[in-house]
């Protein structure tokens, strides 16, 4: 199994700015994932590691098969995630940094 530090924006930091929430994702060298568009332009201006997710379910169990499947991609060709940009549809992932 997959084994992550997650923190929950609403249990940190509800109600901060994106920028803010980039911000102490540098700081504390995490991944933001996010259905938030934004996240591609702030991870443009500012490189905080983000993985947008382009979903048409968001039933945590689909969700939940995604990202375990991306994360184990990751680890298995051995990709680092620091200062990327993933964006994960249901037909591909776009790795862009």
């Amino acid at each position: 199994m997959l084994k992550y530090d997650v923190k929950s924006i609403r249990e940190c930091c509800k109600g901060c700015e994106d920028e803010k929430i980039a911000e102490i994702a540098l700081k504390e060298e995490r991944i933001i994932i996010t259905y938030d568009l934004d996240f591609g332009e702030i991870y443009r201006n500012l490189g905080a590691s983000s993985l947008i997710l382009r979903l048409r379910s968001k039933n945590p169990s689909i969700v939940l098969k995604y990202l375990l499947n991306f994360f184990s991609t990751l680890k298995e060709q051995d990709i680092d995630m620091k200062n990327k940009l993933a964006i994960v549809t249901e037909g591909k992932v776009r790795l862009i940094g």
